[in-house]
C-alpha cells in the first residue's frame, strides 16, 4: 500500500502494469491479472469511452489491447499467450501497417484460432498504464491513449518480428 500525495487514498501498484490505483478488494479478470483496484479503474476507463461515441471509435481498440498487453497473467497459460500475441498483432497493424482500428478485429478473430510460441520474458516496466490516461483530463483521453498503447506496444518489442510472420502467414 503506498499512500496518495494527500495521504488520504491508499493507492496500491498493480503487479500487472505498474500503475497506482486505489487499494480495494474486488474482482479481478480471469488470465489478465491485476490488482483489483486496477481492474476497477479500467472499468471506469472503458465507462468513458462507452458513453462517448468519438472516443470510443477513435481509440476504444487501442485501449483494450494496451491493458491485455500489460496484464499478461500466467505465461503458461494458453490463453495468456494467445491473448499476448493476438493483442500485440493488432498493435502492429495499427501501428506499423496504418490499418483503420475498425478494420483488425477481423485479423484478429483469424489469428485467434492459431497457435502461438511461447511469450518472451515479460516487460518489467511500463512507463505509461491506464492511471495516466484516466488521471488525465477527457479533452486528452485519445492522445493520452495513444501514448499508453504505443508504450504497450514499444515494451513487447521482442513480438515484432515473429509478428510479421504469423500476419504473413494469413496473408497480411
Amino acid at each position: 500500500m503506498i499512500p496518495d500525495s494527500f495521504g488520504k487514498i491508499p493507492l496500491q501498484k498493480c503487479f500487472g502494469c505498474g500503475g497506482l490505483f486505489p487499494e480495494e478488494s474486488g474482482p479481478t479478470h480471469k488470465y489478465m491479472l491485476s490488482t483489483a483496484g486496477c481492474w476497477s479503474s479500467y472499468g471506469d476507463l472503458l465507462a468513458r469511452e462507452y458513453e462517448s461515441p468519438v472516443l470510443f471509435g477513435a481509440v476504444h481498440r487501442l485501449t483494450v489491447d494496451a491493458y491485455a498487453l500489460q496484464h499478461p497473467g500466467d505465461i503458461g497459460d494458453r490463453r495468456a499467450i494467445q491473448s499476448v500475441w493476438v493483442h500485440y498483432a493488432a498493435l502492429y497493424l495499427a501501428f506499423e501497417q496504418k490499418r483503420p482500428l475498425a478494420d483488425i478485429p477481423p485479423v484478429m478473430q483469424k489469428l485467434a484460432g492459431g497457435s502461438f510460441l511461447p511469450l518472451p520474458t515479460i516487460p518489467a516496466l511500463f512507463e505509461v498504464t491506464h492511471a495516466d490516461v484516466i488521471a488525465g483530463p477527457v479533452a486528452s483521453h485519445a492522445v493520452l491513449v495513444r501514448d499508453w498503447a504505443q508504450c504497450a506496444y514499444l515494451a513487447w518489442n521482442a513480438l515484432h518480428q515473429p509478428t510479421k510472420g504469423l500476419l504473413n502467414r494469413i496473408g497480411l
